[in-house]
């Protein structure tokens, strides 16, 4: 007794303690009622805007038994007060018998004396012990170690036995830094076993008692660090979400969130969700997602402002989408709006508008409308268009937290009468908008009006004046894009910095310009071609200028332009062939030369060959440039160049226009080894039309024989793959990457060869049927990655 009354004592001190203001956002409470009544806020000076508000599974600040800083209603739900924390729990401390077991059963894992065959059913006998301990051994700091590898290793059985045993005192588990750990391995765990129909229905009861419980308690749990945490792992557990891809329905990267903007493809329609998630309990979630909501509606106010409830209600929405019914019903929960309202077309009212203004100037609750945004039906994203952000474009888009609403805002644009409305408030202010850095916003219009094809010769003209005044010369456009940053922070005497990264935005809104047809773009083609040749090659060194480089290279630049710019990296493509970003550059200057030029690159390489075979992407590079034919036989090395070169012509003679198509539509963020693997799908198309259009194009049937088809019948093998992948991988979704038709565990994916790495094989005069095989084999992301041949993408790469 008196060691749980000093322990009672310590921790009543820590409250006391506990009861200070907490800067920043997360003193929701707080933050809210002084919003409310006028009470001055406490906030940090240094609040990070990002988009990577992670959870870490571990380490939160204080026990996560005393529930968070809800708010309960008292008298009117326009006024919220915070409620009293709940009494701590108390630890149980672990009886010395059942600590010495487990200890002994952890000594055993540890060295090793555990036969395969032995270790389910230890597993299994040791689970059997934690019945009625569950809690205490859970969140005990040692034990709760062993007790994660207990249920990694146990059958689906044990699993859901000892779930069910514990499901009434779950959401305590879940909101302990220890129990957290236990719950997180206990869900992956079940994940494993759904491959197992035999377990499913034991499963899907488990779940289903588990998520009764969890409502029960859900302010609690949504609002606790760890809890927060759980409940968006159980929720992608009913829901069917492949393991690999929690983190992107925990929380979304900044960088993932702005590829995602910059995407040029088909715009999100909220009808149709082509993830087909496999193994999910479609009625469990469903069951999951409207109690909490139900539960928790009363305080919803706070919740929208709370860091971790805001990612469970966002992971709730992105989840939910395909059902555009719960989708909004949940949507109007967390807006406070009413459902009879719909009928009525008057979703929103004077009132609602009013608090999600408010909400804008918040990280947690502007993340959260991030996502309403981009998910919500066509009926209510034209809501809170026209009857929230219209009229306060530019002064949403200059608030540090509004303006990343208003990208996803313009990212989710349907019609080009959408874009029309947008683009009339916020088209003329690219300069004001420059000038208050948010290139973020006009980087994602000049995205969405080239996937609407829309505005296109004024964002091209928009963006150039705003760069440029009019006492500078044309030509210092591309160097201010490369450089946005640093000249808007000094532009009266802005010279081109010796050293230093380019600009993100600026280099990624380039290769959005470049995808213009080319009577847009001449104020920017005559920059680039007038760069002095030491800048070019700065460029080319840079990872997001050498794209920029990249993409102008296959523009509709001419080719006299192109050979402008290629010649200025003379003597130069050696160094830059040893850097991994720069070495696509040089792939590309190389397949956009004339003859001589190419002879001269392939000269450059082939004097640091020794140097560039010793790195990752080295090898590929020499292969892909046939660098040791050049070296060993000049002369048919140049005959296998013209050949090839005449063979590539005459194909895209015959299906140019569908290729150029397909290209302006690839997203500007992603790397050439992405946008060649979707233009293989194109060919597939192509190749099914070489028997019918053989009439129409005289001179395809050589074409063709050259690249290595024999005759019609090739085009017919794969007229099947070609159509169900055209019609299962349509980007409808802003929450798909990689995941159409993929099993709960694991994911692949298999890729064609295209128009390119066919025309590699053109200078030969006959292909064996086993070269005509290793066309159409397939060849894994991972195989690639491990050759080097596959590019980081630019948004994507990891600091280490």
């Amino acid at each position: 007794m008196g060691e749980e009354e000093e322990l009672s004592r310590r921790r009543g001190k820590k409250r006391d303690k506990n009861k200070k203001p907490r800067k920043g956002p997360l003193n929701v409470a707080e933050d809210f009622s002084s919003k409310q009544g006028g009470i001055k806020k406490n906030k940090s000076k240094k609040q990070s805007r990002g988009h990577s508000n992670a959870v870490k599974d571990g380490s939160p600040k204080n026990s996560s038994r005393v529930a968070c800083k809800s708010v309960k209603t008292k008298g009117s739900l326009k006024h919220h007060y915070p409620s009293e924390p709940k009494a701590p729990t108390l630890r149980k401390k672990v009886d010395p018998e059942t600590a010495k077991y487990f200890s002994e059963i952890a000594n055993l894992f540890e060295n090793g004396g555990v036969d395969l065959e032995e270790h389910s059913a230890i597993c299994g006998n040791a689970l059997e012990e934690t019945r009625g301990k569950e809690v205490e051994l859970a969140t005990d700091m040692i034990i709760s170690h062993t007790l994660q590898n207990l249920l990694q290793g146990c059958d689906s059985d044990q699993l859901c036995g000892f779930l069910q045993n514990c499901a009434k005192e779950f959401p305590a588990i879940a909101m302990d830094k220890f129990g957290s750990h236990v719950a997180e391995t206990a869900l992956k765990s079940v994940a494993t076993h759904l491959l197992d129909e035999g377990s499913y229905s034991y499963i899907e009861e488990t779940l289903t008692k588990l998520c009764q419980m969890v409502v029960l308690d859900a302010v609690n749990v949504m609002c606790s660090h760890c809890g927060s945490h759980v409940l968006r792992s159980l929720l992608c557990l009913c829901k069917g979400v492949p393991l690999d891809s929690l983190e992107e329905f925990h929380v979304t990267k900044s960088s993932a969130v702005l590829a995602e903007r910059l995407n040029c493809g088909p715009a999100q329609s909220s009808g149709k969700n082509s993830k087909n998630f496999q193994h999910g309990f479609a009625v469990t979630f469903k069951f999951l997602v409207r109690e909490l909501l139900n539960h928790a509606k009363d305080e919803i106010a706070t919740l929208r402002l709370n860091k971790y409830s805001s990612l469970v209600l966002q992971s709730a929405l992105k989840l939910s989408v395909g059902d555009d019914q719960e989708l909004l019903h949940a949507i109007l929960i967390v807006l406070g709006c009413y459902e009879e309202n719909i009928a009525q077309e008057n979703i929103i009212d004077s009132a609602r508008k009013q608090e999600i203004i408010v909400l804008l100037e918040d990280t947690a609750s502007s993340h959260l409308l991030e996502v309403i945004v981009e998910v919500a039906p066509e009926i209510l994203y034209n809501e809170l268009l026209t009857k929230v952000f219209k009229g306060s474009l530019l002064k949403i888009s200059s608030h540090h937290c509004g303006n990343f609403v208003v990208q996803a805002l313009v990212s989710s644009t349907r019609t080009s009468d959408q874009m029309d409305l947008i683009w009339e408030e916020l088209g003329p202010k690219f300069k004001e908008l420059f000038e208050v850095g948010k290139s973020g916003v006009i980087a994602s219009i000049l995205a969405a009006c080239q996937r609407l094809q829309t505005h296109a010769h004024e964002c091209c003209q928009a963006l150039a004046s705003a760069v440029s005044s009019d006492a500078e010369s044309p030509s210092c456009i591309i160097p201010h894009m490369l450089f946005l940053e640093s000249y808007f922070r000094d532009k009266s005497c802005w010279k081109w910095p010796l050293d230093g990264k380019m600009h993100v935005l600026g280099c990624l809104m380039l290769q959005t310009i470049f995808r213009y047809p080319s009577q847009h773009i001449r104020p920017y083609i005559s920059s680039i071609t007038s760069m002095e040749a030491d800048h070019i090659f700065q460029t080319a060194k840079d990872a997001g200028g050498a794209r920029v480089l990249e993409v102008f290279l296959c523009s509709d630049a001419t080719a006299k332009q192109k050979l402008n710019v290629i010649t200025r990296l003379q003597d130069r493509y050696g160094e830059l062939a040893m850097n991994p970003s720069s070495s696509f550059t040089v792939e590309k200057c190389f397949n956009a030369s004339s003859m001589p030029l190419k002879e001269a690159i392939a000269g450059e390489l082939q004097a640091v060959q020794a140097e560039l075979s010793k790195t990752k992407h080295g090898p590929y590079l020499l292969k892909k440039l046939d660098i040791d034919g050049f070296a060993k036989r000049p002369q048919q090395w140049k005959l296998h160049q013209a050949s090839k070169e005449s063979a590539y012509k005459e194909f895209q003679a015959a299906f140019g226009s569908s290729s150029k198509l397909n290209e302006q539509k690839v997203p500007v963020y992603q790397s050439s080894q992405e946008s060649s693997k979707k233009r293989r799908k194109g060919h597939g198309h192509n190749s099914n039309a070489v028997a019918s259009s053989s009439t129409e194009f005289p001179g395809l049937e050589i074409s063709m024989a050259k690249l290595g088809f024999p005759g019609h019948t090739q085009g017919f093998k794969r007229k099947g793959y070609s159509d169900e992948n055209d019609a299962e991988e349509t980007p409808s979704k802003k929450f798909i990457r990689n995941s159409i038709k993929t099993s709960f565990v694991r994911k692949s994916g298999k890729r064609k060869s295209s128009a390119t790495e066919l025309a590699d094989l053109a200078g030969k005069e006959k292909l064996s049927a086993r070269e005509v095989q290793e066309l159409f084999k397939p060849t894994t992301k991972t195989e690639k990655q491990q050759s080097g041949m596959e590019r980081t993408p630019f948004l994507k790469r990891r600091k280490r």
